[in-house]
C-alpha cells in the first residue's frame, strides 16, 4: 500500500514510465524531445491517478483533457519554431505570438493563473500519493522547460506577474476550504509562484527548494494517510495514539508550509526573500502577502488541533501502541521539520550571500 494505492506490477510499470519521462526532460535537449518526454511523464501518471472510486476516475479524465490541451499548444509552438516557418521569419510579431502560445502551454500544464481552475478539482479528488506526484513531480518538467527556452524580458515579467497572481489565488482560495486535499491544492498553487520566480533567478536554489518542499509535503501526506483524515475542521480521534502523535509532531507541517520559523519550511521563504528582494521587490511583496494569508488558515488549523490536547487520554501512550500506530518514517520527517529549520536557514543564507 502506497498512500492509498495498492502496489501492483501495473502500478510499478506506470510509475517507472512517469519517472523516466521526468528524468528525460531534465537530461534531454531539443524542443521536440522535450515534448515527447513531457508526454511520457503525463501518460505514465494517468493510470496512477485513475483509482477505484468515481471521483478518482473523474480526476483522471479532467487531467487528461487539460494536459492534452496544454500539449497541443506546446506541440504547435515547437513545430513552428523548429521548422523556422516563413511567418516566423517575416514577422517579428509572429515570433512573439509563437512564444506566447508556448508559454500558455506551459501555464496550462503547471496550473498557473488563469489556467489554474483544473488543479484544485483534480488534486481534491486524488489519492494521497497522486496528490504528492501532482504537486511535486509533475511540475518538474514544465518548470525545467520554462527555464531553458530563453524567455524574452517581456515574457519573463509576464510570467512573474502571473506567478504572483497564482500565489494570491492559492492563498485566498484556501480560506474557503473545508477539506484537506483541496486546501493542499491551493497551497501548492501558492508554492508555484515562489518556485517560478526562484527558478528564473537561480536554478540550484530552485532544486533545493523543490527537494525541501517535497520532503515536507511527503511527510504531511504520509501522516494524513496514516490517520485517514480528510476534513479541516473534523475532529481527530485524540484517544488514538497515531492521531495525537501526528498533530503534535506532524501538524507543524502546516506552519512549515506557510513559512513560519523555526520550522524547516521557513528556509524556503527566507531563500526566496534573499534572492528576490534586490531585483524584484514588488513581486516579492505580492508573494509575502500570499504567504501571510496562508499563514492565517494554517495557524487556525494548528491551534484548533492543539486545543484538543487536554482531552487526550495519556494512559494510551504506551510504547507498544506508539510503535504500532506511528510509522518510523513519519517520526523522522516530523522531527526533521522541527529541528532542521535553523541549520537550513544558515546553510541557504551562506550559499546566497
Amino acid at each position: 500500500m502506497v498512500w492509498g494505492l495498492m502496489l501492483s506490477p501495473a502500478f510499478l510499470v506506470f510509475f517507472l514510465v512517469s519517472s523516466l519521462g521526468t528524468v528525460m526532460v531534465v537530461m534531454g535537449s531539443g524542443l521536440l524531445g522535450m515534448w515527447i518526454c513531457l508526454e511520457l511523464s503525463f501518460f505514465g501518471f494517468i493510470p496512477i491517478l485513475n483509482g477505484k472510486s468515481v471521483c478518482e476516475n473523474e480526476s483522471a479524465v479532467k487531467y487528461f483533457v487539460i494536459q492534452s490541451i496544454g500539449s497541443g499548444f506546446l506541440l504547435i509552438s515547437f513545430l513552428l519554431i523548429s521548422s523556422q516557418s516563413m511567418f516566423y521569419i517575416m514577422s517579428p510579431s509572429m515570433g512573439s505570438f509563437i512564444s506566447f502560445i508556448m508559454i500558455v502551454g506551459f501555464f496550462i500544464k503547471l496550473g498557473v493563473f488563469p489556467m489554474h481552475f483544473w488543479f484544485p478539482s483534480v488534486m481534491g479528488s486524488a489519492s494521497w500519493f497522486s496528490c504528492f506526484w501532482l504537486g511535486v513531480v509533475q511540475k518538474i518538467g514544465p518548470f525545467w522547460g520554462l527555464s531553458g527556452i530563453g524567455l524574452s524580458m517581456n515574457m519573463m515579467y509576464f510570467f512573474f506577474f502571473l506567478s504572483c497572481v497564482t500565489s494570491l489565488v492559492g492563498a485566498i482560495g484556501g480560506l474557503a476550504q473545508t477539506q484537506i486535499r483541496p486546501l493542499l491544492s491551493y497551497s501548492s498553487l501558492g508554492q508555484t509562484g515562489w518556485m517560478g520566480l526562484i527558478l528564473m533567478n537561480d536554478l540550484e536554489i530552485f532544486l533545493g527548494y523543490l527537494f525541501i518542499y517535497s520532503a515536507l509535503l511527503g511527510g504531511l501526506l504520509l501522516g494524513l494517510n496514516m490517520i485517514n483524515h480528510y476534513s479541516v475542521s473534523g475532529g481527530v480521534s485524540w484517544s488514538d495514539v497515531g492521531g495525537f502523535m501526528f498533530w503534535v509532531f506532524g501538524g507543524s507541517y502546516f506552519l512549515s508550509l506557510a513559512g513560519m520559523p523555526p520550522f524547516s519550511g521557513f528556509s524556503l521563504k527566507m531563500v526566496g526573500v534573499l534572492i528576490l528582494v534586490n531585483n524584484y521587490p514588488m513581486f516579492l511583496g505580492a508573494l509575502m502577502l500570499s504567504a501571510m494569508i496562508s499563514l492565517y488558515f494554517y495557524l487556525s488549523m494548528f491551534f484548533s488541533s492543539l486545543f484538543c490536547v487536554g482531552s487526550m487520554d495519556y494512559m494510551n501512550l504506551s510504547y507498544q501502541s506508539m510503535t504500532k500506530g506511528f510509522p518510523i518514517m513519519v517520526t523522522i520527517l516530523g522531527i526533521m521539520n522541527w529541528l532542521a529549520g535553523v541549520p537550513l536557514v544558515i546553510f541557504c543564507g551562506s550559499m546566497i550571500l
